[in-house]
């Protein structure tokens, strides 16, 4: 059996946080201490993304009323006793962060943000408050607010994260809409490489948003650590993210903002989008509005020119190039104008020791006309995606 302490210092070694740079270009990939493997404790406790579970019963996230449409985790064996993991200890945070900051809001803000998933209209799940947790140790901080590892105080008592926002701040930076947005997107989503939101509810001045827990953090702090990644690995990322990307776009869901920063690992490793905030419904497919991260925008986003789903395209590409190279393909640190430039041009060089497959695959994903993009269903057939997809693996997408 594994002890308290040993079970807390791995817990310790996790690092889950929403912060972001703030610089226009990120440096350079260092190498960072190597963070302990948790996924064997955390595979028996951490709430199910039921878009990789058979539905046998219904889950405790959902509300018990619409069982019928109730993802469902496995259930454990009977007779059966599993030691109750350790979440690590809680500082107060929650508490203690609210006596000093915050402020009711009041209004149509109150309206807008008075989010509470027990009576969602699509999927609506039990009610839920703070008392409904154990919680434990922080796992980082965001914008606005903390986010800590909690356990449901419910059965079989799920390994989540908790993510405070405050309603004040929210208002103060004018995203009241965008917020709203982001939630409403990401409770409909069910695929294993998404983020799985289970449920949100709010007090007076906080909103709080059950989240997945991905149990290996950032992937942006894996790249951080090793500097890049090997063709297999990435390749292997680059599959996922195509085919929840293809999820996602079935759904007239566009992301915007793909980036090593946004996307997490679950406890077997694998990637996880996260991060809806400049995501948009879009069923019309257009858009004009210029949003996401600087070096992973596209042309017709630099020159203000309308876009659709094909700006994600656009970011896979600059998203396996970071992967094998360790930094954008259009960076440029003498300016901003000049990284803008280089993308209006596509001037893209490709270091020799990336293999002709790798190679062929951003050509073709890094096109100046959209309409030349090669498309998601290609891209999962590639002979660079095929060759190290691991044997047996389906793709096409998951809802429950």
């Amino acid at each position: 059996m594994t002890s308290i302490g040993a079970v807390t210092k791995q817990i310790a070694a996790l690092e889950i946080t929403s912060k972001k740079p703030t610089n226009s270009t990120r440096p350079t990939h260092s190498k960072q201490p190597s963070q302990t493997n948790v996924a064997k404790l955390l595979t028996k406790y951490a709430a199910p993304n039921p878009a990789t579970a058979k539905a046998t019963q219904p889950s405790a996230l959902r509300n018990q009323t619409n069982v019928s449409r109730a993802a469902t985790p496995p259930s454990p064996t009977k007779g059966a006793t599993q030691p109750a993991l350790d979440i690590g200890r809680y500082d107060g945070g929650f508490e203690l962060e609210n006596e000093k900051r915050g402020e009711k809001v009041f209004g149509e803000a109150a309206e807008e943000l008075a989010l509470d998933s027990s009576v969602s209209k699509s999927r609506p799940t039990r009610e839920w408050s703070l008392n409904s947790f154990d919680i434990g140790r922080p796992l980082g901080k965001g914008k606005f607010g903390r986010v800590y590892m909690v356990r449901t105080k419910c059965e079989p008592q799920y390994i989540l994260a908790l993510k405070c926002l405050y309603k004040s701040e929210i208002v103060q930076s004018r995203v009241e809409k965008q917020t709203r947005r982001e939630i409403e997107i990401q409770q409909n989503l069910r695929h294993p490489n998404v983020l799985r939101l289970y449920g949100y509810f709010h007090d007076e001045k906080r909103i709080f948003l059950m989240i997945e827990f991905a149990g290996k953090g950032e992937l942006y702090k894996q790249l951080s650590k090793h500097g890049c990644f090997s063709e297999k690995r990435s390749s292997r990322y680059i599959d996922q993210m195509a085919d929840a990307l293809s999820y996602l776009h079935s759904k007239h869901v566009i992301h915007r903002d793909i980036k090593p920063e946004n996307l997490l690992l679950g406890i077997n490793g694998e990637l996880k989008i996260g991060d809806f905030g400049w995501s948009v419904h879009a069923p019309g497919n257009r858009r004009m509005t210029l949003c996401g991260t600087l070096d992973y925008l596209p042309p017709e986003m630099v020159e203000g020119r309308e876009h659709n789903e094909k700006v994600d395209y656009w970011a896979l590409g600059v998203l396996t190039y970071e992967f094998m190279v360790g930094n954008p393909p259009f960076e440029d640190r003498n300016s901003v104008n000049a990284t803008y430039r280089r993308i209006a041009k596509v001037d893209l060089k490709i270091p020799s020791h990336i293999s002709p497959e790798a190679r062929d695959l951003i050509t073709k994903l890094l096109k100046y006309d959209p309409e030349q993009r090669v498309a998601l269903s290609e891209v999962a057939r590639h002979p660079w995606i095929t060759k190290y997809r691991p044997k047996g693996t389906s793709r096409g997408g998951s809802e429950v």
